[in-house]
Protein backbone atom coordinates (compact mmCIF):
# COMPACT_ATOMS: atom_id res chain seq x y z
CA UNK A 1 0.00 0.00 0.00
CA UNK A 2 1.45 3.37 -1.04
CA UNK A 3 0.45 5.13 2.17
CA UNK A 4 2.52 2.68 4.24
CA UNK A 5 5.49 3.11 1.90
CA UNK A 6 5.26 6.89 2.14
CA UNK A 7 5.15 6.79 5.93
CA UNK A 8 8.19 4.51 5.96
CA UNK A 9 10.13 6.84 3.66
CA UNK A 10 9.14 10.04 5.47
CA UNK A 11 11.91 9.65 8.11
CA UNK A 12 9.46 10.19 10.96
CA UNK A 13 11.20 9.54 14.33
CA UNK A 14 10.22 6.17 15.79
CA UNK A 15 8.39 7.54 18.80
CA UNK A 16 6.09 9.50 16.49
CA UNK A 17 5.25 6.60 14.16
CA UNK A 18 2.27 5.49 16.21
CA UNK A 19 -0.44 8.04 16.81
CA UNK A 20 -0.11 9.39 20.38
CA UNK A 21 -2.96 10.04 22.74
CA UNK A 22 -4.78 13.26 21.93
CA UNK A 23 -2.58 16.20 22.87
CA UNK A 24 -4.66 18.50 25.08
CA UNK A 25 -3.50 22.11 24.84
CA UNK A 26 -3.35 24.55 27.70
CA UNK A 27 -5.92 27.33 27.64
CA UNK A 28 -3.21 29.63 26.30
CA UNK A 29 -2.71 27.54 23.15
CA UNK A 30 -6.29 26.48 22.41
CA UNK A 31 -6.78 29.11 19.71
CA UNK A 32 -3.60 28.03 17.90
CA UNK A 33 -4.60 24.37 18.11
CA UNK A 34 -8.01 25.10 16.58
CA UNK A 35 -6.35 27.02 13.74
CA UNK A 36 -4.00 24.10 13.11
CA UNK A 37 -6.95 21.71 13.10
CA UNK A 38 -8.44 23.79 10.27
CA UNK A 39 -5.21 23.42 8.30
CA UNK A 40 -5.21 19.68 9.02
CA UNK A 41 -8.80 19.32 7.79
CA UNK A 42 -7.79 20.59 4.33
CA UNK A 43 -4.10 19.72 4.32
CA UNK A 44 -4.02 18.65 0.67
CA UNK A 45 -5.14 22.10 -0.48
CA UNK A 46 -2.67 23.71 1.93
CA UNK A 47 0.20 21.75 0.36
CA UNK A 48 -1.07 21.97 -3.23
CA UNK A 49 -1.13 25.76 -2.88
CA UNK A 50 2.47 25.82 -1.67
CA UNK A 51 1.57 27.23 1.74
CA UNK A 52 4.06 27.22 4.60
CA UNK A 53 3.74 27.15 8.38
CA UNK A 54 6.07 28.22 11.19
CA UNK A 55 5.30 27.01 14.71
CA UNK A 56 7.53 28.61 17.32
CA UNK A 57 7.80 28.78 21.08
CA UNK A 58 10.50 29.65 23.55
CA UNK A 59 9.20 26.78 25.70
CA UNK A 60 9.73 23.06 25.20
CA UNK A 61 7.31 20.14 25.02
CA UNK A 62 4.13 22.02 24.15
CA UNK A 63 3.34 20.29 20.88
CA UNK A 64 5.32 21.90 18.05
CA UNK A 65 6.94 18.73 16.71
CA UNK A 66 3.84 16.68 17.50
CA UNK A 67 1.73 19.03 15.40
CA UNK A 68 4.19 19.17 12.51
CA UNK A 69 4.21 15.37 12.25
CA UNK A 70 0.44 15.21 12.67
CA UNK A 71 0.08 17.47 9.64
CA UNK A 72 2.67 15.47 7.69
CA UNK A 73 0.81 12.23 8.40
CA UNK A 74 -2.51 13.82 7.46
CA UNK A 75 -1.05 14.84 4.10
CA UNK A 76 0.32 11.36 3.42
CA UNK A 77 -3.09 9.90 4.24
CA UNK A 78 -4.76 12.39 1.89
CA UNK A 79 -2.53 11.46 -1.07
CA UNK A 80 -1.95 7.78 -0.32
CA UNK A 81 -3.18 6.67 -3.76
CA UNK A 82 -0.91 8.99 -5.76
CA UNK A 83 2.57 8.25 -7.09
CA UNK A 84 5.43 10.60 -6.17
CA UNK A 85 9.06 11.13 -7.14
CA UNK A 86 11.57 9.31 -4.90
CA UNK A 87 8.72 7.39 -3.25
CA UNK A 88 7.69 10.08 -0.82
CA UNK A 89 5.31 13.04 -0.93
CA UNK A 90 6.54 14.28 2.46
CA UNK A 91 9.64 14.07 4.62
CA UNK A 92 10.65 14.99 8.18
CA UNK A 93 14.07 16.60 8.70
CA UNK A 94 15.58 17.50 12.05
CA UNK A 95 17.98 20.19 10.91
CA UNK A 96 20.66 19.62 13.56
CA UNK A 97 20.79 15.87 12.97
CA UNK A 98 20.80 16.13 9.20
CA UNK A 99 23.52 18.78 9.01
CA UNK A 100 25.66 16.65 11.32
CA UNK A 101 25.04 13.59 9.12
CA UNK A 102 25.99 15.58 6.04
CA UNK A 103 29.31 16.54 7.62
CA UNK A 104 30.01 12.95 8.71
CA UNK A 105 29.20 11.66 5.23
CA UNK A 106 32.35 13.28 3.85
CA UNK A 107 34.32 10.31 5.18
CA UNK A 108 31.60 7.65 4.96
CA UNK A 109 30.54 6.46 1.50
CA UNK A 110 27.44 4.61 2.76
CA UNK A 111 26.26 7.64 4.69
CA UNK A 112 27.07 9.85 1.70
CA UNK A 113 24.55 8.00 -0.47
CA UNK A 114 21.90 8.22 2.26
CA UNK A 115 22.47 11.96 2.63
CA UNK A 116 22.35 12.49 -1.13
CA UNK A 117 19.02 10.67 -1.29
CA UNK A 118 17.59 12.78 1.53
CA UNK A 119 18.72 15.99 -0.17
CA UNK A 120 16.92 14.92 -3.35
CA UNK A 121 13.79 14.38 -1.28
CA UNK A 122 14.14 17.77 0.41
CA UNK A 123 13.99 19.38 -3.02
CA UNK A 124 11.37 17.12 -4.59
CA UNK A 125 8.87 16.36 -1.79
CA UNK A 126 5.60 18.24 -1.84
CA UNK A 127 5.87 18.78 1.93
CA UNK A 128 8.96 19.01 4.15
CA UNK A 129 8.95 19.42 7.92
CA UNK A 130 12.09 21.30 8.99
CA UNK A 131 12.24 20.59 12.71
CA UNK A 132 14.23 22.67 15.22
CA UNK A 133 15.52 25.24 12.76
CA UNK A 134 18.00 27.65 14.31
CA UNK A 135 18.45 25.61 17.49
CA UNK A 136 22.24 25.57 17.24
CA UNK A 137 24.99 27.95 16.23
CA UNK A 138 25.00 27.57 12.47
CA UNK A 139 28.21 27.99 10.52
CA UNK A 140 28.15 30.08 7.36
CA UNK A 141 28.17 26.81 5.39
CA UNK A 142 25.17 25.54 7.38
CA UNK A 143 23.33 28.78 6.72
CA UNK A 144 24.05 28.54 3.00
CA UNK A 145 22.60 25.01 2.94
CA UNK A 146 19.49 26.12 4.78
CA UNK A 147 19.03 29.06 2.42
CA UNK A 148 19.42 26.85 -0.66
CA UNK A 149 16.84 24.32 0.49
CA UNK A 150 14.32 26.89 1.69
CA UNK A 151 14.78 29.30 -1.21
CA UNK A 152 14.37 26.47 -3.72
CA UNK A 153 11.20 25.26 -2.08
CA UNK A 154 9.76 28.75 -1.69
CA UNK A 155 10.51 29.69 -5.30
CA UNK A 156 8.93 26.47 -6.56
CA UNK A 157 5.81 26.75 -4.38
CA UNK A 158 6.63 23.63 -2.37
CA UNK A 159 5.12 23.51 1.08
CA UNK A 160 7.23 23.54 4.26
CA UNK A 161 6.47 23.36 7.97
CA UNK A 162 9.08 24.80 10.35
CA UNK A 163 9.40 24.40 14.11
CA UNK A 164 11.74 26.21 16.48
CA UNK A 165 12.29 26.87 20.17
CA UNK A 166 13.62 30.33 19.45
CA UNK A 167 11.88 33.68 19.51
CA UNK A 168 11.56 35.41 16.14
CA UNK A 169 14.43 37.76 17.01
CA UNK A 170 16.66 34.83 17.97
CA UNK A 171 15.67 32.99 14.83
CA UNK A 172 16.68 35.90 12.63
CA UNK A 173 20.10 35.98 14.31
CA UNK A 174 20.52 32.21 13.88
CA UNK A 175 19.41 31.90 10.27
CA UNK A 176 20.53 35.21 8.83
CA UNK A 177 18.29 37.79 7.23
CA UNK A 178 17.71 36.13 3.85
CA UNK A 179 16.66 32.72 5.18
CA UNK A 180 14.65 34.28 8.01
CA UNK A 181 12.77 36.35 5.44
CA UNK A 182 11.85 33.24 3.44
CA UNK A 183 10.74 31.37 6.55
CA UNK A 184 8.70 34.10 8.26
CA UNK A 185 7.41 36.25 5.40
CA UNK A 186 6.17 33.28 3.37
CA UNK A 187 4.60 31.38 6.25
CA UNK A 188 1.55 31.33 8.45
CA UNK A 189 3.15 31.99 11.85
CA UNK A 190 1.82 30.40 15.05
CA UNK A 191 3.25 30.81 18.54
CA UNK A 192 2.71 28.32 21.36
CA UNK A 193 3.03 30.02 24.73
CA UNK A 194 2.30 27.18 27.17
CA UNK A 195 5.11 26.51 29.68
CA UNK A 196 3.90 23.07 30.70
CA UNK A 197 6.01 20.21 29.31
CA UNK A 198 3.44 17.58 28.30
CA UNK A 199 5.86 15.05 26.85
CA UNK A 200 6.20 11.56 28.23
CA UNK A 201 9.96 11.69 27.79
CA UNK A 202 12.71 12.61 25.35
CA UNK A 203 13.33 15.83 23.48
CA UNK A 204 10.79 17.50 21.24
Amino acid sequence: MLEELYLKNALIPKRYLTDPAEFIPSKLDKKCFKELQLIESDIKSFVDNGNNLLIYSENFGNGKTTWSIKLLKAYIKAVGNYSFTYSTPAIFININNFINEKKLSINDKNLEEKVRDIERKILSAKLVVFDDIGDKTLSEYDKSLMYYWIEYRTANMKSSIYTTNQSLDELENSLGGKTYSRVVNYSIVKEFVSRLDRRSGGDE
